[in-house]
């Protein structure tokens, strides 16, 4: 007699920008056990969009031969997202992605509890769990990274705003990835970001990016904050770009054993 083994079942956190995905697998309460990224390619519309990320989770799930299923999917999106319909409402740099049925499109492909989340909140859940706010109830996260963007978790919970868009920073100066940042952006930002915590009064405030500029961002952030609102700390994340995969993951553990309700 042919026994069948049943299906390992897994978490599966999805992160994805304008222009690559990261995915992760987990069992529940372990590390990552499979992590994978690739380019994503130009996606017509939103079928075309399900099809590629459902097609990657697919072959996860048959990594090396193995037999697995979702018991909890989270999606970190590059924009703000409506978690009641699982819609990105708003991308920056990508507007007909405006409206993107996030969780609809994918359960045609996984019949799966899944939630989706904006992937700069993400990156700060990620840091919360498993980073630099691991002892924090009060933090900023600012990501640097193309579209400047922020989160922030007071007493313990992050802030979604009423549309799902809390953290957006419109008019905060873009980065080059490819050069210093000149002492004039340098000293715009420390004022933005200073004038920031001294209203949200965080015990600690998070810059992503890269390197090159947070060496120079963080100590000129943490003399701001001496002056105008002294207490909090300035410090590079502890996760880099990979605090929205590890925030997605930990958002996948409460989907999976909440269901479609999410909080």
């Amino acid at each position: 007699m042919e026994y069948v083994t049943e299906p390992t079942p897994v978490l599966v956190a999805v992160d994805f920008t304008l222009d690559e995905v990261r995915l992760a697998l987990s069992p529940i309460g372990d590390e990552p056990m499979i992590r994978e990224q690739y380019a994503l390619p130009p996606l017509a519309d939103e079928a075309a969009w399900a099809w590629e990320i459902g097609g990657r989770i697919s072959s996860m799930f048959a990594h090396e031969g193995e037999r697995r299923s979702a018991i909890g999917i989270a999606i970190a999106c590059p924009g703000d997202v409506d978690e009641a319909t699982g819609k990105m409402t708003h991308c920056p740099g990508r507007p007909d992605w405006d409206g993107l049925a996030v969780v609809d499109a994918l359960r045609r492909h996984i019949d799966a509890p899944i939630v989706a989340l904006d992937r700069t909140h993400a990156a700060l859940r990620g840091e919360a769990e498993a980073g630099a706010a691991s002892d924090a109830r009060d933090a900023i996260y600012v990501s640097l990274r193309g579209t400047p963007a922020a989160a922030v978790k007071t007493g313990g919970r992050i802030v979604n705003g009423a549309r799902g868009g809390a953290g957006m920073l419109p008019d905060f100066p873009v980065l080059d990835p490819t050069a210093p940042v000149p002492q004039e952006t340098v000293e715009e930002i420390a004022g933005l970001l200073s004038d920031l915590a001294a209203f949200l009064d965080p015990e600690v405030v998070i810059l992503e990016g890269d390197e090159m500029h947070l060496a120079t961002l963080v100590p000129a952030l943490q003399r701001a904050i001496d002056v105008v609102a002294p207490g909090p700390r300035v410090v590079a994340g502890a996760l880099g770009e990979h605090a929205a995969l590890f925030g997605a993951l930990g958002a996948a553990s409460i989907v999976a054993y909440e269901g479609e309700r999410f909080a």
